[in-house]
């Protein structure tokens, strides 16, 4: 995998965090504060919607059941194939990351911001976080987890207790963070924490 490169008048913060412990919350209050704000999972629907190239690398491995007439990955049929297994899903982000890091450093090579905050669940695992100067946490009850997917994403129970237990534990994450953001409590609580970490972020001048 090629190396990532971003200039270096630009300052990252990686937000990472288990499934629905609120980091789209906290980057929706650092887009207010005028960040570049870049969803890596977003960019990989993007990917699968429209890079050829990947498509057919994954068709090649999980066959032709996961791909529209028009060459458009089905993302739930993917899903249920990925989620369930972990060697699979490593397949499959062995496809995407380097697609995903092409697309990331380009963008922030092209913006006009001096603080970027990269959103990825798989931060840590892979290369992103060697590019950021900050990683921020976020993290809540399993409970909560589950009632989010449930509510928000119309999740039946037993998929999103399945969601939540397939990640590695919030724990292995909240070892290399800087900022720790817990989004149990009310949206005031998560604020306060989110300006509290933001004073730490070097401004501008």
């Amino acid at each position: 995998m090629e190396n990532l490169s971003v200039p270096k008048d630009k300052y990252i913060i990686g937000l990472t965090g288990n499934i629905a412990t609120g980091k789209s919350a906290v980057m929706n209050l650092a887009i207010q504060r005028g960040v570049l704000a870049l969803d890596a999972d977003m960019i990989v629907h993007e990917i699968l919607e429209s890079d050829g190239e990947v498509q057919e690398a994954i068709v090649n491995i999980f066959g032709p059941t996961v791909r529209q007439a028009d060459g458009r990955i089905i993302h739930p049929t993917l899903g249920k194939i990925v989620f369930s297994n972990p060697q699979a899903l490593r397949q499959l982000e062995a496809i995407t990351h380097p697609a995903v890091h092409r697309q990331l450093t380009l963008r922030i090579k092209e913006s006009q911001s001096s603080i970027v905050m990269i959103e990825a669940i798989k931060l840590l695992e892979g290369k992103l976080h060697g590019i950021c100067q900050m990683i921020w946490v976020t993290r809540c009850s399993r409970e909560r987890q589950i009632e989010r997917l449930r509510i928000c994403r119309g999740m039946d129970e037993e998929s999103a207790i399945m969601r939540v237990d397939s990640q590695a534990p919030q724990e292995d994450k909240l070892l290399h963070a800087d900022v720790v953001i817990d989004t149990d409590g009310v949206m005031d609580d998560t604020r306060r924490q989110f300006e509290q970490a933001w004073s730490r972020v070097p401004q501008p001048e």
